[in-house]
């Protein structure tokens, strides 16, 4: 008896950006660590490639705070959806032993609120006091991807909440820096 076997071809899924990234048209920020026209939240690069990056200058304190991303772009290749993937936070922290700075990022697309991605990290002081810059990453496979790019190149409103925490004894955050890694997808 021979046993005939067939294989469905079955799309890749592509891990690359578009051949143009879309543009940051519209940067808008909110909350106690980046107040509305503050200016202290800045892209570096300008578009929503595989890595943007943004530099904060008041994201500080000792217990919690918050800024709130919303970012409108264009642009980009036709045919495409997007979605972070990871978040990667750099700045000086100080904390005592029996404490841990979380970092609990929100991301989500306007045209879909509900559907929410939550990253989080952490630095923990199990032993002697933390005095130094760090980096603190986190990662999902939880996706949730943008709507599909079309002629315009516009992915839609991208909703990013970074939050940091401290919890235990006492310690302090200046968060400098968020780099977030994007995953790309052909729809």
């Amino acid at each position: 008896m021979r046993a005939t076997l067939f294989f469905a071809a079955i799309p890749a899924l592509v891990l690359a950006a578009p051949d143009r990234a879309p543009q940051i048209t519209s940067l808008k920020f909110s909350g106690s660590g980046c107040p509305n026209d503050s200016g202290s939240v800045k892209a570096v690069y300008g578009e929503l490639g595989d890595n943007p990056v943004f530099t904060f200058s008041q994201l500080r304190g000792a217990d919690t705070g918050n800024c709130e991303l919303h970012i409108q772009s264009s642009g980009a290749s036709q045919g495409w959806q997007v979605a972070v993937k990871e978040v990667t936070y750099q700045g000086n922290v100080q904390l005592s032993s029996g404490s841990q700075l979380d970092t609990i990022t929100q991301a989500f697309w306007s045209e879909h609120a509900a559907d929410t991605t939550v990253l989080r990290g952490s630095v923990v002081c199990a032993g002697s006091d933390i005095k130094d810059y760090v980096t603190v990453r986190s990662s999902t496979n939880d996706l949730k991807w943008s709507k599909c790019t079309g002629s315009d190149g516009n992915p839609g409103i991208l909703n990013v909440n970074a939050r940091p925490v401290v919890q235990g004894n006492s310690g302090t955050y200046d968060i400098k820096q968020a780099t977030w890694g994007l995953q790309w997808r052909k729809c």
